[in-house]
């Protein structure tokens, strides 16, 4: 087994600590995979730069996917939910929640990007 394995997902890391958790998380941004999911919640570290993630290729490529079954993003997320709520007919919620300045605008701009594509 790699000894810097990443998890996309932290329920599948096979020993589930802070420390493991922790690890992953670093990991992972290290290679600017900032999103990782924890079951349907997604973890975004803010990079504080652009990164080439938000564009049209990406919408396409999120759009009507399950989730989970593409890399974590915000986009996915989007969709999800834009998705529920034409089957269910029902109104859907996303919860954005952080400490000031760890990007929830941003997130809430790429979200109504996704939704408005």
């Amino acid at each position: 087994q790699p000894q810097h394995k990443d998890y996309d997902d932290l329920c599948g890391l096979p020993d589930l600590n802070e420390k493991t958790l922790l690890e992953n998380l670093r990991n992972r941004f290290k290679q600017e995979k900032i999103y990782t999911y924890v079951g349907s919640i997604l973890i975004v570290i803010n990079p504080f730069k652009f990164l080439p993630i938000y564009n049209p290729k990406y919408v396409k490529m999120y759009d009507n996917h399950q989730l989970g079954k593409l890399e974590p993003h915000i986009y996915a997320v989007a969709d999800v939910a834009y998705h529920a709520m034409l089957q269910r007919r029902r109104n859907q919620c996303i919860v954005i929640s952080g400490e000031s300045g760890s990007g929830k605008t941003q997130s809430t701009n790429f979200l109504i990007h996704h939704l408005t594509a």
